[in-house]
């Protein structure tokens, strides 16, 4: 996600596919030589052969793959095929059998498990402005463009919207990959920073939410495969309304342990409060996972990511998201410079728990 500035004028370009799909015939190279000179290619071959290596212990990995307008005027294009060059190194990289997709996923028995070997790969084309424009036939169409099938595939739940549906579960079903829902405690205006008072994490505490809540533990339990679920992405971020920088900050005087800062303890009691409300009613199908930004803003000790966990007993899976440049105004920093503290700080902090790299990408640059 966009750090700082989450407004992003997502004017989402549903492309047709079927010209990328035709130039990606001829982009079946087996080597990763050809993406040199091109930074996104060399990001993108970076990041598919440390996972292999260096990073191995992630065990899936979702591409971002969509490109929004920015108030300049300027896009910022994170779509796998943004130029030739990086549409070639993703199909290199991702053709390894190391990466799995639909057709490596064990018969589902309402758990997702690490693969002992492997990573598998999903795909987040950011499914238009509220992320739940979900297509079985996009998701068909990246799979013919980048030469492999995904087998996670992420939308949101924006709690504005006010809807229970199981279409999203349903038509990533009918691919044949594993839903990834992401509950997202916000209102009109979306993508813009700050504090909102209707959706604030005392109230989910509060259980002014449970009659929502509980239709959507429903909903998914009745759906009985197995979805992972999370709630409230990149918290320690200061760009949606449920981080900790708006929902008390560094105090300590205004909720909970004295001892612990007040914006951080309220983002872990309400994600507490939802997976219990989930489990009391049955929901024994979802699998929870956790996913910070592999930055903290502000980079302080309050808002760490430790800070903002809320306990193996509660989360299966840790996932993280991790991007590049995203527009012309940050600075080019290399994948494994961006990927190593992170990976490093996860291992350390959580050596149980699978990884994921639950959104990942770069911008191509001009």
């Amino acid at each position: 996600m966009r750090k700082g500035e989450v407004k992003r004028y997502r004017m989402v370009i549903s492309l047709a596919l079927s010209v990328a799909i035709a130039f990606a015939g001829g982009c079946g190279s087996n080597s990763f030589e050809e993406s040199k000179g091109n930074p996104k290619a060399e990001w993108y071959t970076d990041a598919l052969t440390g996972l292999q290596t260096k990073y191995n212990k992630i065990k899936i990995a979702i591409v971002y793959h969509e490109r929004w307008q920015n108030e300049d005027g300027t896009w910022s294009d994170l779509r796998i095929d943004s130029s030739p060059e990086a549409l070639q190194a993703y199909r290199a990289g991702i053709s390894s059998d190391y990466f799995m997709g639909k057709e490596g996923l064990p018969a589902q028995n309402r758990r997702i498990f690490p693969p002992d070997s492997g990573c598998y790969v999903g795909v987040f084309p950011g499914w238009g402005e509220l992320e739940a424009s979900v297509s079985a036939q996009q998701l068909e169409d990246f799979e013919k463009l980048s030469g492999k099938s995904v087998a996670f595939v992420p939308f949101s739940v924006f709690w504005g919207e006010n809807y229970v549906s199981r279409q999203q579960l349903d038509e990533i079903a009918s691919y044949g990959a594993v839903p990834l829902l992401r509950l997202m405690p916000w209102g009109e205006p979306y993508w813009e920073p700050g504090y909102q008072a209707d959706y604030s994490l005392q109230k989910i505490i509060d259980g002014d939410f449970d009659a929502f809540l509980s239709a959507w533990a429903d909903e998914i339990k009745g759906y009985g495969k197995p979805v992972m679920v999370t709630f409230g992405v990149e918290m320690n971020g200061n760009w949606f309304p449920w981080s900790g920088v708006f929902q008390g900050g560094s105090a300590t005087d205004g909720y909970g342990d004295p001892n612990k800062p007040d914006g951080p303890e309220r983002y872990v009691d309400a994600f507490r409060h939802i997976i219990t409300l989930f489990r009391d009613k049955g929901a024994d199908n979802v699998v929870w996972y956790f996913q910070p930004n592999h930055e903290s803003y502000p980079d302080e000790e309050w808002n760490s990511i430790d800070a903002y966990y809320p306990g193996d007993e509660y989360i299966d899976w840790v996932g993280f998201s991790l991007y590049g440049a995203q527009s012309r105004d940050d600075p080019w920093v290399g994948f494994e410079e961006v990927m190593d503290p992170i990976y490093d700080e996860l291992t350390s902090k959580f050596p149980n728990k699978p990884l994921m790299l639950a959104e990942w990408g770069v911008m191509e640059p001009y």
